[in-house]
């Protein structure tokens, strides 16, 4: 068995941002994918390694790693071969300000998705299913978002505040790049990889057009050299499946009118 496995799923923008570095590091890894449509994420035995129900979790010689910016650290403090992260002082601080920024986002990146696409494709489920899915979740409040979002869908109140820090975030990130071509400091590492997945998870649910390359030009050179470099494909899009992410575009195009005038009252 390899040193490395990784315990992801494709779309998840936590496992992306993973992978990111394991590819920068061209580290290889056995994949082991959990499907968390199905609800793989609350297995009794996944749940042993990762007792937060989420993924990734990544087993360094069969320990446990989990908290996915903590596994961005923890992959530079162990494989420093390959730099992810800079030596500089103060670019390292700005680098680890970057990864509490996204870090205090996943919330709201979990709410718009599900609050603008996945949540239809839940209420499909039989109602007893759904309910012992969500009762699995062991944050309380995520319990109430999640009921409240499959309800409400764009009504909800955790959507309506997603798609708010969503746009906050989008401008905070174009600021950010006033200085470099990378958050990282001059190269590509574990800030880019940490604000990647947000950015795509944005593109997928076609809400690009609130951050275009005239509002955002910065932003959008910078999400363009990502999907240029060597590992993107095998480490993003060949994880990515397409019918799950044609079904986020769809489910979102549908609601651009209801989008377009929550953005517009921001």
């Amino acid at each position: 068995m390899s040193d490395l496995v990784l315990f992801h799923n494709g779309p998840s923008t936590c496992s992306q941002k993973v992978r990111l570095i394991l590819g920068l590091k061209n580290l290889s890894y056995e994949s082991k994918i959990i499907d968390l449509q199905a609800g793989e994420q609350h297995n009794v035995d996944y749940v042993k390694i990762n007792p937060n129900h989420v993924v990734p979790t990544l087993l360094f010689k069969g320990n446990p790693i989990i908290e996915s910016s903590l596994i961005l650290e923890f992959l530079e403090d162990q494989f420093p071969e390959i730099s992810a992260r800079p030596n500089d002082a103060e670019a390292l601080h700005k680098t680890r300000l970057w990864l509490k920024t996204t870090d205090a986002y996943q919330v709201h990146g979990g709410s718009i998705t599900y609050g603008i696409a996945v949540r239809n494709i839940l209420i499909l489920k039989p109602k007893d299913e759904l309910e012992r899915e969500i009762n699995e979740i062991p944050n309380a409040e995520r319990r109430d978002n999640r009921r409240d979002l499959i309800e409400n869908g764009l009504k909800a109140e955790c959507v309506i505040q997603g798609l708010l820090e969503s746009k906050k975030l989008m401008d905070k990130l174009e600021n950010g790049l006033d200085d470099s071509d990378w958050f990282t400091g001059t190269n590509f590492g574990i800030a880019d990889a940490a604000i990647f997945p947000y950015v795509l998870r944005w593109e997928q649910l076609t809400l690009s057009r609130y951050c275009s390359e005239k509002s955002h030009p910065k932003l959008n050179d910078w999400f363009n050299k990502v999907k240029n470099l060597p590992f993107y494909e095998e480490q993003i899009l060949s994880f990515l499946p397409l019918p799950l992410i044609d079904a986020l575009k769809q489910f979102s195009s549908n609601q651009k009118d209801e989008l377009d005038e929550i953005f517009a009252s921001f």
